[in-house]
């Protein structure tokens, strides 16, 4: 007998003597595990540490440069590249119809990727001559990472079906940028090992550009394209639709990257041309590959809260894509690394709304973690509700100050990031939580699932 909310479900077993029970793969929930200690850990808690640090309210004013691009690296390393590696590698098989990835592979890649994350957060605490060798170290680290996963993900590529799908152009695109990231990682190394640790801040900038829009942007793009529209009950789009998008936000990320092969003004209009096609890019693409109006009536009653973490992010990038044109267009312009405030905004839209906002939201909708508990009888509850408010509190807190930057006093501007990286470390603190929960009743929630799928036994 079934209890009041609980959610009716298709039996999921099979029996038969020919039948091969399934295992689930569940080595993804050990990048979701990486990606949260990276962010709890390094990322989030930099974003409080480094502006407190450069207004000398704790210590490290005088490694501010080296704690900024530690902070920078831990989020698009740890947080966002941790996470699309795990689901990558997880969903891409299963989209073109092969099997799974043995966790022989995954789990030692797992531990290629997390090894210089670890050095990255303590590259700002060591001496000059230290930070050189581990810059090395960590670019080449990195490097080998991120070659590997682009390997995993080509070779289950061309393996699958092939088809024209939209999603699969971006992930195709995703893969390659996968790829191409290793040698840029390696050079990020030895750039910065000849500053002591240190890359130069134009570069630097540029790559960190390159990596949201080649890397993480295709498969938000792509991921979203193929399951987002369906669950506001749409189609999902064609490449005559996304095509438009496909060109820009992948031009726009190789104009950044030659921007960090030239020097001068040719860098500084590269640069700019970059962030203005991928920010048009945004701007156009998000609302046909995802969704920023409309109800997740397709989504069952528990799993549509979710949606609005989707709707938010996308919003977000919208609003940082037209930062990021406008910005891009001084540059072009001017030929010079201008619109501070205008790229700083942006990248924190970015990093909050098309990376952190939905990760959140399709790790609800697709990890099969959050998939087994909404056969609880349970109703959401704070920490399922708060981080979506703690998080959308941060992006306004953090990109407005950005923007304001030039007419707050400097301490009030970084006192005001360290307040929204502190909203953001609890919100991902409460959805690490809901992680660890979900992923304890895991077990008695599938034995709860096939007691109902066998039906109850005759004596």
């Amino acid at each position: 007998m079934n209890r009041a909310g609980d959610i009716a479900l298709e039996p999921p077993l099979v029996r038969g003597a020919a039948t091969v029970p399934a295992k689930e793969d569940r080595t993804y929930l050990g990048y979701m595990a990486g990606a949260l200690v990276s962010a709890l850990a390094g990322g989030f808690l930099l974003a409080v540490w480094m502006p407190l640090a450069a207004t000398e309210v704790v210590a490290g004013v005088e490694r501010t440069p080296r704690l900024v691009q530690a902070h920078g690296w831990l989020q698009l390393q740890g947080w966002a590249g941790l996470f699309v590696a795990g689901m990558a590698i997880r969903i891409v098989p299963r989209f073109v119809g092969r099997r799974p990835v043995p966790a022989r592979v995954t789990v030692p890649l797992l531990g290629l990727l997390l090894v210089p994350l670890a050095a990255r957060l303590l590259l700002p605490w060591v001496g000059e001559g230290t930070a050189g060798a581990m810059a090395r170290a960590t670019g080449w680290l990195t490097g080998a990472g991120c070659l590997a996963v682009g390997m995993v993900l080509a070779v289950a590529l061309a393996r699958g079906r092939r088809g024209s799908e939209a999603w699969r152009w971006f992930v195709v695109a995703g893969t390659v940028w996968w790829l191409l990231w290793a040698p840029w990682a390696v050079r990020w190394g030895i750039r910065a090992a000849n500053g002591g640790g240190l890359a130069p801040a134009a570069f630097d900038d540029a790559l960190a550009w390159v990596v949201m829009l080649g890397p993480i942007g295709n498969f938000v793009v792509g991921v979203q394209s193929r399951a987002v529209p369906v669950f506001f009950g749409r189609r999902p789009p064609t490449m005559r639709t996304l095509g438009g998008p496909f060109v820009l936000l992948n031009g726009g990320a190789a104009s950044l990257a030659f921007s960090t092969m030239v020097a001068g003004e040719a860098a500084a209009r590269a640069a700019g041309a970059g962030l203005a096609l991928g920010g048009a890019a945004l701007c156009w693409g998000l609302p046909f590959a995802g969704a920023v109006w409309g109800r997740a009536h397709r989504l069952r009653p528990r799993a549509r809260p979710a949606a609005k973490f989707v709707m938010a992010a996308n919003l977000a990038g919208m609003v940082a894509g037209g930062l990021m044109v406008a910005g891009g267009l001084q540059m072009l312009a001017s030929g010079e690394y201008t619109a501070a405030p205008l790229r700083d905004a942006a990248r924190h839209l970015f990093g909050l709304g098309p990376i952190t906002l939905l990760i959140l939201g399709m790790a609800r909708l697709i990890a099969p973690v959050f998939a087994v508990a909404r056969t609880e009888s349970r109703q959401p509850g704070l920490v399922e509700h708060a981080p979506f408010w703690l998080l959308v509190g941060a992006l306004v807190l953090r990109a407005g100050s950005g923007l304001a930057s030039r007419w707050l006093p400097y301490d009030t501007w970084m006192h005001l990031a360290a307040l929204a990286g502190a909203l953001a470390w609890v919100a991902i603190a409460l959805f690490a939580a809901d992680v660890l929960r979900a992923a304890r009743a895991e077990g008695r929630n599938l034995a709860a699932i096939e007691s109902a799928a066998l039906g109850p036994r005759s004596g």
